[in-house]
């Protein structure tokens, strides 16, 4: 007889394992993207966030065994906890790495830039809208905290381009030290803007440092408008394969900028960013770098990729099964295969709601919320899988079939008897 049952427990700590899980996720994705690869740090990502889904799970039944009953709780609940690492923390994360290699794997795209040529507006009508100079902050803040494998250079234009630093290679902290003095103590801003001079002195130096075609990008921040010849400036940088990325500031009466701005972008494969006010220039230049590296699937994608619905059906997908090994690793440390069918099927339900809420949420002005939304509905509907997808119960008597079969780690007790098998909720794995 096929029972739906529910655990408010088992929900409630599941979602308490899901938030510790996004935390340490979120935490990763701060401190490690650009360290570790991006396969690594997608197997991280969702082999914690199993880990700790599965175990508030566990301890919920552990202490309310309400869906595998009270013999479960006395003679299995201690080999449930055995195989919590590897059926949640392996298995997701072998699971995350594969998905993230599939999602990564080039197909065309352009390697990840390593050379990178910053351009700063430092017109007259800087003073008005970054009146802290906080766009020299952001630059320093991210030239900090690019990997050793990068050179950059940086460049303040209005009419004139005046080159604070040539490209140079950032495998030293001296390199980083020099170039934050030298912004701290660039000229204050003055006269008029000329956005095509800046970028053909920056076509110059990236030609000139021997830069390989594909692995080239300017980032362009300005406030203003010149007047240019778009395919003029923009077919050298497609001819090599070098993106521009732009970065519009707020200025009034600059609709023409802005819009010149995004221009360059898309001509090029770049991105365009707009910010209201100078606080959000270092938010919009980490993103714009963080993007240019390889993408993962918990971030939103860029350039030519961004509307691939190649990729779109991926991620969907790659969630799905996420999802679905989410619920199969509950089944595991329950041993139970009828419990396994019902949080299997929870859990594929489960993926594809995190899948499209991801797809159809990003990009977003805070991506972080975007996760935090598809991993507390993945947390969810999975710990309300036995209450959507009724599950088969034992008939009084009848015997156990155990999933792990034989000694070693994990082995079960033989079973005494029936009447001890009897007050299972489900049989074990066969």
């Amino acid at each position: 007889m096929k029972r739906r049952k529910w655990n408010g427990l088992l929900v409630v700590l599941g979602l308490a394992g899901g938030l510790i899980g996004y935390l340490a996720g979120e935490w990763m994705l701060d401190r490690l993207a650009g360290t570790l690869h991006e396969t690594v740090l997608m197997g991280l990502y969702f082999g914690v966030f199993g880990l700790f889904v599965t175990a508030g799970c566990l301890l919920a039944e552990t202490i309310s065994p309400r869906l595998n009953g009270s013999n479960w709780k006395l003679r299995y609940a201690a080999d449930g906890w055995k195989w919590l690492v590897p059926a949640s923390l392996l298995l997701l994360f072998a699971a995350g790495t594969l998905f993230q290699w599939l999602y990564g794997l080039e197909l065309g795209r352009k390697a990840a830039p390593r050379d990178y040529i910053l351009l700063l507006d430092t017109s007259e009508s800087m003073k008005e809208n970054d009146p802290s100079k906080l766009s020299r902050q952001a630059a320093s803040s991210l030239i900090a905290d690019m990997s050793d494998s990068k050179r950059v250079g940086v460049a303040m234009f209005n009419e004139d381009t005046t080159w604070l630093q040539p490209l140079v290679s950032l495998n030293d902290r001296a390199a980083r030290q020099g170039i934050a003095d030298k912004l701290a103590g660039a000229p204050e801003p003055i006269g008029q803007t000329d956005i095509a001079k800046a970028l053909d002195q920056a076509l110059e130096q990236l030609r000139a440092a021997g830069t390989p075609d594909n692995r080239g990008a300017v980032i362009l921040l300005s406030d203003g408008y010149s007047a240019l010849n778009l395919t003029d400036v923009t077919s050298p940088y497609v001819a090599m394969g070098f993106s521009i990325h732009t970065i519009g500031l707020e200025s009034k009466g600059n609709e023409q900028g802005n819009r010149l701005l995004k221009q360059l972008a898309e001509a090029t494969g770049g991105t365009y960013r707009h910010v209201d006010q100078a606080e959000g220039i270092s938010e919009a230049l980490d993103t714009i770098y963080a993007n240019q590296q390889h993408w993962h699937l918990l971030e939103e994608r860029t350039g030519l990729a961004a509307d691939s619905t190649y990729r779109a059906l991926l991620r969907v997908a790659s969630l799905l099964l996420v999802g679905g090994l989410l619920g199969l690793a509950l089944g595991i440390v329950f041993d139970n295969r009828y419990l396994a069918r019902s949080f299997l099927l929870g859990g594929i339900a489960a993926g594809l709601l995190s899948g499209l809420v991801l797809e159809g949420a990003l990009p977003a002005r805070e991506p972080a919320a975007v996760r935090a939304l598809a991993d507390f509905v993945l947390a969810l509907v999975l710990t309300l899988s036995t209450v959507l997808f009724a599950f088969k119960e034992n008939r009084e008597g009848e015997g156990l079939g155990r999933f792990r079969r034989g000694g070693g780690y994990g082995a079960l007790p033989e079973r005494s008897g029936s009447g001890a098998a009897g007050s299972r909720t489900g049989k074990r794995f066969r």
